[in-house]
């Protein structure tokens, strides 16, 4: 009897040991699933919201790049603005020009400004996406796609005129810097000038054309102000496209222009 009941002891406790490394074995392979997971999910998670925040970081600063060129419309002669670089390339393009055609009321032709480059510059994300201040207007395209304008150009339209104004940027110097530093964009102006403003003509239209990559953007940034948009080239992986848009039965038409030179120090 004795024998028995050591026996039976012994086969116990090895019962218990095997249950108590099962259950550390499977508690074990619960948590590094669990970090597996979260790993896979999470991390991307963060990084797509580290890279969200800055791009909404490059937006504030071309904001106030905005604010800067206001100034320089007022007449200042000249501006400073940092812009803080997070794993991110800020460059100068050339893939941008605005064409302004006013015509009078039987059909001539009463103004061209013909194509003027406007040079915006770029916030380029590592990760995707892009800020850009082009025209004295500040574009938005995150890495998802779905640019848009969230700053509109100097341009007022309403029942009694039109306000056009045009922003022609020229770079100095390194035309592109990246990495993690705060870079300083300076911005020297002449005085803006009045390239059109005959309040004697009757108008019948006037007409914007925009090359730039974001076609469908500047078409419904233009439609939200009055005009009405025709894309007349879609923009490609390597080049820019263009709308055009038109408001018709105008009565006084006012067209500025303001060069400015930018330089990265």
């Amino acid at each position: 009897m004795r024998r028995e009941s050591e026996g039976s002891g012994r086969a116990c406790g090895s019962d218990r040991g095997v249950s108590e490394t099962v259950s550390f074995v499977l508690v074990f392979a619960l948590v590094v699933a669990s970090v597996g997971t979260v790993y896979a999910v999470g991390v991307s998670e963060l990084e797509a919201t580290r890279d969200a925040e800055r791009v909404e970081n490059a937006q504030r600063a071309f904001d106030v790049l905005a604010d800067t060129l206001d100034d320089l419309l007022d007449g200042a002669p000249s501006r400073g603005t940092e812009v803080k670089l997070a794993a991110a390339t800020l460059r100068s393009a050339d893939d941008a020009a605005v064409n302004i055609t006013v015509t009078s009321a039987d059909g001539a032709q009463a103004y061209t400004a013909g194509e003027i480059s406007v040079s915006p510059l770029v916030y380029d994300v590592q990760a995707g996406g892009q800020v850009r201040l082009s025209n004295g207007a500040v574009l938005r395209d995150s890495a998802r796609g779905g640019a848009s304008v969230v700053r509109g150009p100097p341009v007022v339209v309403d029942d009694d005129r039109v306000l056009l104004t045009i922003i022609k940027q020229e770079h100095v110097g390194s035309d592109a810097v990246g990495g993690d530093r705060t870079v300083r964009i300076r911005m020297d102006a002449n005085r803006p000038r009045r390239l059109y403003g005959n309040e004697s003509v009757t108008h019948e239209s006037v007409h914007v054309n925009t090359t730039t990559p974001y076609t469908d953007a500047w078409a419904r940034h233009y439609e939200s102000v009055g005009f009405d948009c025709t894309e007349v080239d879609d923009p490609g992986p390597d080049a820019p496209g263009m709308v055009s848009c038109t408001v018709e039965d105008v009565d006084r038409v006012t067209v500025v222009w303001l060069r400015v030179t930018t330089e990265f120090e």
